[in-house]
């Protein structure tokens, strides 16, 4: 199920041609940043081509962790955005919530041989930029866009097929002429809501990794102030990234952030109005 399609992915190049396509597209991607930098422009849409520039500001936050899960504590919502980990508990911890349902994360990793890298390396790969105007270049980086996005939809679509193989419970590994495919089972993860009460208080607030994502949910709900966790998070640094996308990534990025400040909007007014459960 999924076996013999990876096996011919690689065979008939197609995997090459993918690992070529990611390579052209970091090379693509450097230059036209450069050039857009160079301009002084912060956003710049190709509109012919559909593709657009834009370099972003973002915050990089340090947490004090110890200082973040107390707070959380004493307003009563630790339980609802953290989890745990099944390496952070001892064996037996893991009896006592044995029981308990878990996600797990499982993947394929593919190993090449060394044979097929040296293949891979001598496969002849060029890409002379000098004197491609700009938005030849963006033309360029939107042709290996899709040629990328196509390969590895089928490549990341197979994947998940082989983890349904019969022949992966019986081995974790599964190797041919040019690799080796290899299951990758994460940790354990536990919802602290789920396990709270089986375990001590003391064990699930030295334990437990906070969800960031889950804080601005609160936040809206009013449990959270922003300004408290000041207390508990300083800005360490602010960077800027370039983000080189079509247009069409570009409305999907939307239409997320206004999905999400839709859903936190309702939540903060549910709390306002009383009825929040």
């Amino acid at each position: 199920m999924g076996l013999v399609e990876l096996k011919r992915f690689i065979l008939d190049g197609s995997y090459l041609e993918l690992r070529q396509a990611e390579k052209r597209l970091q090379l693509l991607k450097y230059q036209i940043r450069e050039e857009q930098e160079s301009l002084g422009l912060k956003r710049i849409l190709w509109a012919e081509t559909g593709v657009v520039g834009e370099f972003e500001i973002y915050k990089i936050y340090e947490y004090n962790y110890e200082k973040l899960i107390a707070y959380l504590h004493n307003v009563g919502i630790l339980p609802l955005v953290t989890f745990i980990k099944s390496e952070d508990l001892s064996e037996e911890e893991l009896e006592k919530i044995v029981h308990i349902s878990y996600q797990r994360k499982r993947y394929l990793r593919y190993t090449p041989t060394n044979n097929f890298k040296r293949k891979e390396n001598n496969t002849s790969f060029e890409l002379n930029l000098e004197n491609i105007s700009l938005p030849d270049k963006v033309s360029m980086w939107k042709e290996n866009h899709n040629k990328f996005e196509q390969l590895n939809a089928i490549w990341r679509y197979e994947k998940l097929r082989v983890l349904l193989a019969p022949e992966l419970r019986k081995s974790k590994e599964l190797s041919f002429e040019w690799g080796t495919f290899s299951l990758i089972e994460a940790q354990k993860i536990y919802r602290t809501d789920l396990i709270h009460g089986l375990l001590d208080e003391k064990t699930i607030c030295s334990r437990v990794k906070v969800n960031l994502e889950r804080i601005d949910e609160f936040i809206a709900k009013g449990f959270l102030k922003k300004f408290e966790l000041s207390s508990v998070r300083k800005i360490v640094d602010i960077q800027r990234r370039y983000i080189l996308m079509t247009l069409q990534k570009e409305k999907a990025k939307k239409e997320y952030w206004y999905s999400k400040l839709e859903k936190l909007s309702i939540l903060s007014q549910r709390s306002a109005d009383g009825w929040e459960s």
